[in-house]
């Protein structure tokens, strides 16, 4: 019976402490001036994304992340904000800038293999003068599941 009541305990505390070390923000730097985003690190958060929001703070958005460098596509189901999506590579180099468009189902994918992706209000990358080839730097370590 004792062994029981300490295997619920050590089973309880592991599942208290993966829900708190989940990682919900991230820290990003862009031109030397730092941003917080939310982050979409497992399976279910990357596909609800920004679904529903009817705004989004001016400097806010959510980083996407993959456990492996790929093809990434997005489409804005759902989303009625619009939405400029930068593509970036497992080094933090952006590779494309693109524009999304509210309920637009049309898909947007990365002309090359991504691990990343931000999206953010519309404008937001002209605005801090960020472009395809430019670098981020991530400041948070990012805590990866592939639930």
């Amino acid at each position: 019976m004792k062994n029981k009541i300490l295997l619920i305990l050590l089973i309880l505390f592991l599942i208290s402490n993966c829900l708190y070390t989940k990682q919900s923000k991230v820290k990003i730097e862009i031109k030397n001036k730092i941003y917080t985003f939310e982050l979409a690190s497992t399976r279910e958060e990357r596909k609800k994304g920004l679904m529903l929001r009817k705004k989004l703070a001016s400097n806010s958005g959510m980083l996407f992340v993959y456990p492996n460098k790929t093809i990434l596509s997005f489409y804005m189901k759902n989303t009625l904000i619009p939405l400029d999506i930068a593509f970036i590579t497992s080094d933090l180099k952006i590779i494309e800038i693109r524009q999304m468009y509210p309920l637009d189902e049309t898909s947007i994918t990365s002309s090359q293999e991504a691990q990343y992706a931000l999206e953010v209000n519309r404008g937001f990358f002209d605005k801090v003068g960020l472009k395809a080839g430019d670098k981020i730097n991530i400041l948070t370590s990012i805590i990866f599941s592939n639930e």
